[in-house]
């Protein structure tokens, strides 16, 4: 019988597009990565499914953008799976 580990991380990216090569990284060695503080509005979650083409990514921006508030007042979080 053959078993295998999930290989699972959390990382605080403090802003996906400053830490893209440390995600790539990660994708590699690792199946599940959970990523907080991405920075990302709500029109450029689709930047989370090019980090890895072997991934599948999912996003949520904190940024209300229906609003004429400017600012970010959460980071957001993303997940991507193997």
């Amino acid at each position: 019988m053959m078993t295998s580990e999930l290989r699972l991380c959390t990382f605080n990216c403090r802003s996906i597009k400053n830490s893209w090569a440390e995600v790539q990284q990660l994708c590699v060695n690792h199946d599940i990565i959970l990523l907080q503080e991405h920075w990302l509005l709500p029109s450029e979650l689709q930047i989370l499914s090019d980090v890895h083409d072997e991934f599948f990514a999912c996003g949520a921006s904190a940024v209300n953008v229906s609003t004429d508030i400017v600012g970010r007042p959460y980071g957001g979080t993303a997940a991507h799976i193997v």
